[in-house]
């Protein structure tokens, strides 16, 4: 059986007394981060480390919500299993929502998900990841750790005047276009739907 974490507070929603939200596959950072959400709102939610399955749906029993991530798959008999338990949302913490099944769900279970993440923060470290490959950083901390200090294979170069190739510009894309313009680079993107407006110099 999952380990679980409960926090009672006494504020109502959901037409009872308190609201109760299980929260499955929650790790440190969830907790800390719906902790503090929730001193404004007052539910009492329940913290399950396992995946949401067949062998732990029956923790969903009598809770008004459940909270799940990207990486479970929640069927036609999960689903059955949830509206038995008497469950009012399926909440997903992501964008993403293949992993539902919709058709079973529509009319008889709300399923609500994250409508976008930051694209700042995405676009900012997709610069990183490309400032990390580049400069060999990583391969660098390694033989520092070590106490090597050779320059042997570590040397990069300089990403001002250099040309990137952009596919998809999407809110994170036109982002990083601009992240990327501002250290010199000269950027070249494609999309299906080009929006000619953004694409003007």
């Amino acid at each position: 059986m999952a380990n679980n974490t409960t926090h009672v507070t006494p504020n109502s929603s959901f037409g009872r007394t308190k609201g109760v939200i299980a929260f499955f596959g929650a790790k440190e950072y969830d907790r800390e981060s719906f902790d503090r959400v929730n001193e404004t709102y007052g539910f009492e939610i329940r913290y399950y480390k396992g995946h949401l399955s067949m062998h732990n749906v029956v923790l969903t029993k009598d809770v008004d919500a459940v909270c799940i991530f990207v990486n479970y798959i929640v069927g036609k008999d999960i689903i059955d299993e949830l509206v038995k338990n008497n469950v009012k949302l399926l909440a997903l913490r992501c964008a993403g929502f293949n992993n539902v099944d919709l058709e079973a769900a529509k009319g008889r279970l709300p399923v609500v998900r994250v409508p976008a993440y930051s694209p700042y923060a995405v676009a900012e470290y997709t610069l990183a990841l490309m400032l990390s490959l580049n400069r060999k950083i990583h391969r660098a901390y390694s033989r520092t750790r070590d106490a090597n200090f050779s320059l042997n294979g570590l040397m990069g170069f300089d990403m001002y005047g250099k040309t990137v190739g952009i596919i998809g510009t999407g809110k994170i894309a036109k982002i990083l276009v601009h992240i990327l313009r501002g250290l010199g680079m000269q950027v070249l993107a494609y999309d299906i739907y080009p929006d000619e407006e953004f694409a003007a110099p």
